[in-house]
């Protein structure tokens, strides 16, 4: 492991990650089932509206979004902690950063995943116009990065804390917001039938924000996960 490249270290825990978890699909099915309740039961409330303001559909969606970021990302590196296989994880010949990317990837396929259910299930229940779904996917997919990677990096930093689960549900709202409100804007906009062109500078805050995020976790992982 030691002649291999970071990168494809990386992609060997993801996928190790995302064995163990198909091995018990009870939690990303229970994940999945929460996505599906949701739209249903927002769809009851909302058959009686004859038009239905798109800032509200685009703020259920990117709130059941962040809501399953929550459920994935609090047991990244807990999981680790509880069952004694984080030393092991620090003995590996790469650098520290190879294993939050990881983490990160694992995160990422699991909540495309979550999404590809809750956007096809949106179609469904809140009759969404298909037309609109690639540039939708498009943006809660950048969205989804940004979750997976700042939600890595919370884990990392609150795997030892007492709690850490119940703490990283509240921490991870503040530091959500940078997400959260251009991927409503910009959810909103196509749900209102505007083209790429108009939510370029909401993908361009949600590209920074990433970006920002990256070299935050860079430059601190090494000092939290060898610690």
């Amino acid at each position: 492991m030691s002649d291999e490249n970071p990168l494809s270290i990386a992609l060997k825990l993801a996928k190790k990650d995302l064995t163990v978890e198909l091995r018990r699909p009870h939690e990303i099915l229970s994940i999945i089932a929460f996505t599906l309740s949701s739209i249903i039961v927002s769809s009851f409330s909302w058959r009686t509206i004859i038009h239905l303001d798109p800032l509200v559909i685009s703020s259920a969606l990117w709130i059941i979004v962040y809501f399953a970021s929550i459920l994935v990302l609090t047991t990244s590196f807990a999981r680790e902690v509880d069952r004694g296989t984080i030393d092991g994880l620090r003995s590996l010949p790469c650098p520290p950063y190879a294993v939050l990317a990881g983490k990160m990837i694992y995160g990422m396929v699991t909540l495309i995943i979550v999404l590809v259910s809750l956007i096809a299930s949106s179609i469904l229940f809140l009759n969404l116009d298909a037309s609109i779904i690639p540039t939708l996917l498009m943006v809660f997919i950048l969205g989804v990065i940004d979750f997976a990677l700042m939600g890595s990096m919370m884990s990392a930093v609150l795997m030892y804390s007492e709690g850490k689960n119940l703490l990283l549900a509240f921490l991870f709202f503040p530091v959500s917001v940078p997400i959260l409100l251009p991927g409503i804007q910009a959810g909103a906009k196509i749900l209102a039938g505007e083209g790429l062109a108009f939510i370029m500078p909401e993908i361009k805050l949600l590209l920074a924000f990433m970006l920002g995020v990256i070299a935050v976790s860079m430059t601190l992982f090494q000092e939290i996960f060898l610690e």
